[in-house]
């Protein structure tokens, strides 16, 4: 794929986890290595974003560490988007288990000046999403403004939108899209 580089967000404090969620083992394997390995499917340029780069040191990944101290995924985002030429692959530590259709979707409905995003359960998915660099921009100045909501960011950016119909007729299961937020969130996910 061209010049697409993937960020893959480690997670936060894990508070309703209990302990680091990236970490958390799901059939032999961490939510973070499953996520590499989904992310593998677009693009071999795949980055862990972090607070702490020390704890993902056992990685094969590069960590990019947090340049801001506030308490917010856009510190991820902001720390990447320097190193992106053409294409942002947004992912998330604690959404492991979507199918390999899904990038191969929003890879069919990318376009230069809109970012290809997923929208289920009523809500975008920020990190399940392709972001063109011409739309990056949105991001720094929802950090710059202080604005950390990560939908009414999206909201903002022009956007191609793949919708819960969509991704039926494609095959590609909702549950692709669950949220690791809970030890009984990770006890749910199917075999």
């Amino acid at each position: 794929m061209e010049n697409v580089i993937a960020g893959i967000l480690s997670g936060g404090g894990s508070r309703r986890f209990g302990s680091d969620k990236a970490f958390a083992l799901w059939k032999g394997r961490t939510l973070l290595e499953w996520t590499i390995e989904n992310a593998s499917h677009l693009t071999e340029n795949i980055n862990i974003l972090a607070k702490d780069a020390r704890k993902f040191s056992s990685f094969s990944c590069p960590v990019i560490e947090d340049i801001f101290d506030q308490n917010t995924p856009l510190n991820g985002i902001l720390s990447i988007i320097p190193r992106v030429e053409e294409w942002l692959l947004l992912l998330a530590c604690d959404i492991p288990f979507f199918d390999s259709g899904v990038l191969d979707l929003l890879w069919a409905n990318r376009d230069r000046d809109k970012a290809s995003v997923i929208r289920v359960f009523g809500k975008y998915q920020p990190f399940l999403a392709l972001y063109p660099v011409s739309v990056l921009h949105f991001w720094e100045e929802a950090f710059a403004a202080g604005d950390y909501h990560l939908q009414r960011i999206v909201e903002k950016m022009p956007r191609r939108v793949i919708g819960e119909e969509e991704l039926l007729i494609h095959n590609l299961s909702l549950l692709s899209f669950s949220n690791i937020n809970t030890p009984e969130d990770l006890e749910r996910v199917p075999c």
